[in-house]
C-alpha cells in the first residue's frame, strides 16, 4: 500500500484555500474519496467555502498536515442528494464524532446551510483508481 493510500484511509486532510493576498490558509477537515475526487462537508457560509468561491484553486495534505499533497480545483455542491450521501459517508468514516454532530449537520442540510466541497485533483489525478475503503 502506498503512502497516498494510507493517507486516504485516515479520512482527514488539511484543506488549503488562498486569501486575496495569495497566502494559503489550511484547516483540518474530515474527508472521503468519491470518483477520484476528495470531498468533505462544511457549513455553507464558512470561510473555506467563501475563499473557494473566490479562488477555486486549492491544496490538500492528506492524512496529516505534512502528508501527501494534492493540488486541485474546488467545487461547492449544495444539492440535497449529494449532501445526504456525504452525511452517510461521515457516519461510516467517523461514527463516534457523528454521535455528537449528527443533529447540527442534519439541521443545516434541511435549512440549506450545508455544503459539500469537492476537490478535483489536477491531472494526472494521483487518486484515480484508489477506492475509499468506506464505500
Amino acid at each position: 500500500m502506498s503512502d497516498l493510500e494510507r493517507a486516504v484511509r485516515k479520512h482527514r486532510m488539511w484543506f488549503g484555500t488562498y486569501t486575496k493576498a495569495g497566502e494559503v490558509k489550511k484547516i483540518q477537515v474530515w474527508c472521503f474519496l468519491k470518483g477520484g475526487n476528495l470531498e468533505f462537508m462544511t457549513a455553507g457560509d464558512s470561510l473555506k467555502v467563501k475563499r473557494a468561491r473566490q479562488n477555486p484553486r486549492v491544496v490538500c495534505n492528506l492524512g496529516s498536515e505534512n502528508g501527501p499533497q494534492i493540488e486541485g480545483t474546488a467545487e461547492i455542491v449544495t444539492d440535497e442528494a449529494t449532501l445526504w450521501r456525504g452525511y452517510r459517508m461521515y457516519w461510516k468514516t467517523h461514527p463516534a464524532m457523528m454521535l455528537l454532530l449528527w443533529r447540527p449537520i442534519r439541521r443545516r442540510i434541511h435549512s440549506g446551510w450545508q455544503a459539500l466541497v469537492r476537490v478535483k485533483p489536477e491531472e494526472p489525478n494521483p487518486l484515480e483508481g484508489i477506492t475509499d475503503p468506506s464505500e
